[in-house]
């Protein structure tokens, strides 16, 4: 298999299948994750700091892919690849030095931070603060990872950065199946770090190689032209962030091990969904290629044919889920230290939240036109509404409903947000045939 797939049709097919091998690993560590330590207090503070990780990487990502490729993918066709790396490289530095800083002014709040920004009993946050420390390490990491993929992937590489990112996985099950029993939870987020660290070297290796980057070359001065969209996207990130913290944070307030169960039911929902995330990421890269070809019929037209299969095919995996959801969660889930309590609401959650699937999957597919098509202020608009709407919805749902309440407010929330983005560009289009 070639490293960079020379059309977009075996790229998907290859990133979306080391994608969902992926997916497959990171199945098995919350298996794992399940039958070592169940679902208690510690597992619920490590999956609230790594997802609050995850999610601060992926402002990044989001910035990457919707702002700064296709500048720069431009850059690279219209002047030089060498006008390309002064590009990323100044982003890619500036990034890092506002993560650090970030950091830094954490740090000097100490132990207090995390009894700021979550709920937990003050005495289970002082017996796990080594997995709060360690995530301020993994947020740097995490977030270097993500944009060095996203670079290799505009270049065509859509296979072996995937690879790359199954150390990530790779790494919290190496670690779970060693120093369970020494080092306990804490070790799934030390796993964590050293996969990054890993990853990260494999990532700057690749790109000095196979393209000659040349990570020296920096021009500080291109920030200035992109900074008032990539502010924008940055705030509406951030309140996207705040919103599916907030739940958790809520959440946190009740039984311990809750946290826990709705990571467990969302990441399985979340490994059909690995490809068609992937097909997506390809399918950007496609729609900024023929937006340089001044090809905007086809832009709206290879989006909706993808998004309306994406959606039916999602739709008939979410009611097989919805059919096997008891044996998934008594079989895979139901091991080791996790009680029957926490099974029986685990098969519940798997049962409602399978049905967001297909709205997600549609969503994926229409966002990328946005991203095509600079709409950056319309989408932040559409999305900072939705989120607040979400946070009130979640305010009073969790207070009457706890688990439940938060499951209904997310299948509502990814309709909504689909409903919406949909309506937006169909006006769009309308507006555009009008004008021809």
């Amino acid at each position: 298999m070639k490293l960079n797939s020379e059309t977009y049709k075996k790229g998907a097919i290859h990133s979306s299948f080391f994608s969902v091998l992926a997916k497959g690993v990171a199945f098995m560590q919350h298996l794992l994750i399940a039958y070592y330590f169940g679902a208690n207090t510690g597992t619920d503070l490590y999956f609230y700091l790594f997802n609050l990780v995850i999610m601060i990487g992926g402002m990044i990502q989001t910035i990457t892919t919707s702002i700064l490729i296709p500048q720069s993918m431009l850059l690279r066709h219209s002047i030089s690849t060498k006008a390309e790396m002064k590009y990323l490289n100044a982003f890619m530095y500036s990034f890092i030095f506002i993560i650090f800083l970030l950091i830094f002014l954490v740090s000097l709040g100490g132990d207090k931070v995390p009894e700021l920004i979550t709920n937990f009993p003050t005495d289970e946050i002082k017996k796990y603060i080594s997995i709060y420390y360690a995530s301020l390490i993994l947020m740097i990491l995490m977030a270097t990872n993500l944009y060095l993929t996203e670079i290799l992937v505009s270049f065509k590489f859509f296979s072996l950065p995937l690879v790359c990112n199954l150390l990530l996985n790779g790494g919290i099950i190496f670690a779970l199946l060693l120093f369970n029993n020494t080092v306990g939870v804490v070790s799934m987020i030390y796993g964590s770090c050293i996969a990054s660290v890993i990853n990260t070297i494999i990532l700057i290796i690749l790109m000095m190689r196979k393209l000659q980057w040349k990570f020296f070359l920096v021009d500080f001065s291109v920030i200035f032209s992109q900074w008032k969209s990539i502010t924008g996207l940055a705030i509406n990130q951030g309140v996207v962030i705040f919103s599916s913290t907030f739940p958790m944070y809520l959440l946190s307030y009740y039984q311990p091990g809750v946290i826990t169960i709705i990571n467990y039911a969302q990441k399985f929902i979340q490994a059909p969904l690995a490809w068609i995330q992937q097909f997506t990421a390809v399918l950007q890269i496609k729609l900024n290629n023929l937006k340089s070809d001044r090809k905007e019929n086809e832009i709206y037209q290879s989006a909706s044919q993808i998004a309306i299969r994406l959606f039916l095919l999602t739709l008939f995996t979410s009611l097989v889920i919805f059919l096997l959801r008891d044996f998934i969660a008594e079989t895979l889930f139901g091991l080791g230290k996790m009680p029957i309590e926490a099974g029986n609401k685990l098969s519940h959650l798997i049962g409602l939240l399978t049905f967001s699937m297909p709205f997600t999957a549609m969503s994926l597919a229409y966002m990328k036109v946005f991203f095509t098509q600079g709409y950056i202020r319309q989408y932040i608009s559409i999305m900072v509404f939705v989120n607040i709407i979400s946070c009130t919805m979640y305010a009073i749902s969790i207070y009457y409903w706890q688990e439940n309440g938060y499951a209904f407010v997310y299948i509502f929330i990814e309709m909504l947000t689909t409903l919406i983005i949909w309506l937006y560009l169909q006006k769009r289009l309308e507006k555009k045939i009008h004008h021809l």
